[in-house]
C-alpha cells in the first residue's frame, strides 16, 4: 500500500507554495555562503580561492541552486557543497591546477566535489571515502585528514600516512577498497575487521557503531574485534550492543545531572580486559548492563536543542474497515527520554545521553498508533554533522522490519538526510 503524502503535517499547500519555498531556500544558501566567508577570517587568500571555486560550480553545474523536490529542503545539497568548497579553499596553498581549468558536466553532487577536489589537490586516484575529509570542521583531525588525502593524491601508501592504528598489508588493501560513501573512520574499521579474518557484513556492522566514529586505544579495541572474528557464527545484532557495553564500562566518563550541574562520573570498570571472556560471559554482562540502564533511570534529567532536521508524519489509510496506522519519527531531546525509550525497546540507547548533549549524534524513535494506541517501533540515529542515518535498531538490537526500514527511507528522501544502512 503506498503512503498517502498528502497527510505530511505543516506542508504548506497552494500554488505559491513552490516558489517561496525556493526563495526561503535561497536566503539560506547565501548565508551559507556568508557564514563560509566568515570563517575563513582575515585570510584573503582563502576568501578569494572560495569566491574562485563558488564561481567555477556555478559556471559548471547547477548545483548552488536550490533543489528542487517536493517536501523536501532544497538547501541542503548546496549547503553540502558550499562547506567542502570553504575547505578546499583552506588548503589553495596545496592546489596544483588552478580551478578555472576544472571540467564537470555532471550532476551527482558528490561526484562533482570529487571530481574538483581531485583536479586541485591529486595526481593519482585517492579512495572515494576520502571525499569526507572535505566534511569535517576546522580542527586538528579535519587537518590531519585533509592531509592524508593530499599525500594519497601524490602517490602516497596507506602504511606512510601515520594512521591512529598499525595495519597489515591485507588491512591496508581492504581499507582502499571500502564503500566510497564511508568516512575515513569508518573505512579504517572495515579494513582492519576484514583484514582480521572477518567478512563483509561483520566489516560493515562495526563500521556502522561507535567503533567506526572514533580511534582510540586501538590495542585493546583490536582483542575485542578478534573475538569477533573467532565466533562467526554470532548474530550481527550482538556486536554493536557489545562495543557500546564495553566503552561505557572501560572508557566512557558518564555524565549525570546533579544540584550543581551536569558532572562527569569515572568508567566504572576501568581495568576491564577481555582476556579469557568468551562471547557467552560477554553476552552475559550485557544483558545485565541493558537490565541495570533500564531499572536505574536518571535521578535528575538533562535535555539538549534540537538539530533542525524535520520529524515526520504521516497517514497510512486503509480500506475495508481497518483503522488507519498513524506513523510518527521525532527527535528525542533528554535523559529521560532516552530512557523511556531504551527500557521499552530493550537496548542500550540511554548510554548515547552524554553523546547527545554534547551534539555528536542524535536520537529518533520511530512510532506506530493504530486507533489510539501507540507502539514504538525502531530507535535510529542520525549523525547530525553528516546528516545521516548511521543506526536503526528494533526491540531488543534487531534489525527493523522491512516496513518500517520503508518509512525510515522515505522520511530520509523526505527530511534530505543520508541513508547509510545496510540492510
Amino acid at each position: 500500500m503506498k503512503l498517502n503524502l498528502r497527510n505530511f503535517s505543516g506542508k504548506p499547500n497552494h500554488e505559491n507554495s513552490g516558489r517561496r519555498k525556493k526563495e526561503q531556500d535561497a536566503v539560506k544558501i547565501d548565508a551559507a555562503i556568508k557564514s563560509a566567508l566568515d570563517e575563513l577570517g582575515d585570510d584573503a587568500g582563502r576568501k578569494a580561492a572560495f569566491l574562485r571555486l563558488l564561481t567555477c560550480v556555478r559556471a559548471h553545474t547547477s548545483l548552488l541552486r536550490p533543489t528542487p523536490g517536493r517536501g523536501t529542503p532544497g538547501w541542503i545539497a548546496p549547503v553540502f557543497l558550499i562547506n567542502r568548497l570553504k575547505n578546499l579553499a583552506t588548503r589553495q596553498a596545496h592546489w596544483i591546477r588552478p580551478c578555472e581549468t576544472w571540467r564537470w558536466a555532471g550532476s551527482n553532487l558528490r561526484l562533482t566535489s570529487r571530481s574538483l577536489a581531485h583536479h586541485l589537490l591529486a595526481i593519482y586516484p585517492v579512495p572515494g571515502f576520502m571525499d569526507s575529509a572535505w566534511d569535517l570542521p576546522a580542527g586538528p583531525q579535519a587537518f590531519r585528514e585533509q592531509s592524508w588525502f593530499i599525500r594519497l593524491g601524490r602517490g602516497a601508501s596507506v602504511h606512510k600516512l601515520n594512521l591512529p592504528l598499525i595495519l597489515t598489508r591485507g588491512m591496508e588493501h581492504h581499507v582502499r577498497h571500502a564503500p566510497d560513501d564511508y568516512t575515513i573512520t569508518q573505512a579504517l574499521r572495515y579494513g582492519e575487521t576484514k583484514g582480521l579474518g572477518g567478512g563483509e557484513e561483520l566489516a560493515r556492522e562495526v563500521a556502522a557503531g561507535w567503533l567506526g566514529r572514533r580511534i582510540e586505544h586501538p590495542d585493546f579495541w583490536r582483542t575485542v574485534l578478534n573475538l569477533f572474528v573467532a565466533h562467526p557464527e554470532m548474530k550481527l545484532e550482538h556486536v554493536n550492543p557489545i562495543v557500546d557495553f564495553v566503552h561505557a564500562n572501560k572508557f566512557a566518563d558518564d555524565e549525570v545531572q546533579t544540584e550543581d550541574g551536569i558532572v562527569s562520573r569515572t568508567a566504572p570498570w576501568p581495568d576491564f580486559s577481555m582476556k579469557g571472556r568468551t562471547l557467552k560471559s560477554i553476552l552475559r554482562l550485557v544483558a545485565a548492563w541493558h537490565s541495570d540502564l533500564s531499572a536505574n533511570g536518571p535521578a535528575q534529567c538533562f535535555s539538549w536543542k534540537a538539530t533542525g532536521i524535520a520529524a515526520y508524519r504521516f497517514l497510512e489509510k486503509r480500506a475495508d474497515g481497518e483503522h488507519d496506522l498513524e506513523w510518527e519519527i521525532h527527535e528525542l531531546l533528554s535523559s529521560g527520554a532516552l530512557h523511556a525509550e531504551g527500557r521499552a525497546m530493550r537496548h542500550c540507547v540511554y548510554s548515547y545521553a552524554g553523546r547527545c548533549r554534547r551534539g555528536e549524534t542524535t536520537i529518533w524513535s520511530l512510532r506506530l498508533r493504530i486507533n489510539g494506541e501507540e507502539k514504538r517501533m525502531v530507535t535510529i540515529e542520525v549523525d547530525p554533522r553528516r546528516r545521516s542515518i548511521i543506526q536503526a535498531r528494533a526491540k531488543c538490537n534487531l534489525r527493523p522490519g522491512a516496513r518500517s526500514l520503508e518509512i525510515i527511507r522515505q522520511w530520509a528522501d523526505w527530511a534530505g538526510i543520508g541513508f547509510e544502512l545496510n540492510f
